[in-house]
């Protein structure tokens, strides 16, 4: 996956709607790294995160759509307030 960046102590992704999902499952956001344009979501548990990022993927995982949506929001927020 090319939004994927190599990292052995975190699952680092720039995909919003995977980050959302990661977060949804209860997975601990660590950072936020700014890189031009780009924005880097940093997790804690890469194991746990790769699979919950297959299944995402793959079309496997099942969430609440609202709860999803309110998690992207937040993190919307996130990002263009600077945090």
């Amino acid at each position: 996956m090319t939004n994927v960046k190599s990292n052995n102590n975190f699952f680092v992704t720039k995909d919003l709607s995977e980050s959302g999902a990661l977060l949804i499952k209860n997975q601990k956001l660590i950072r936020i790294e700014r890189v031009g344009k780009t924005c880097w979501f940093y997790f804690e548990n890469p194991d746990k995160c790769s699979k919950i990022s297959n299944d995402f993927f793959f079309g496997n995982l099942t969430v609440n759509a609202r709860d999803y949506y309110q998690t992207i929001t937040k993190l919307k927020n996130r990002i263009f307030a600077g945090i």
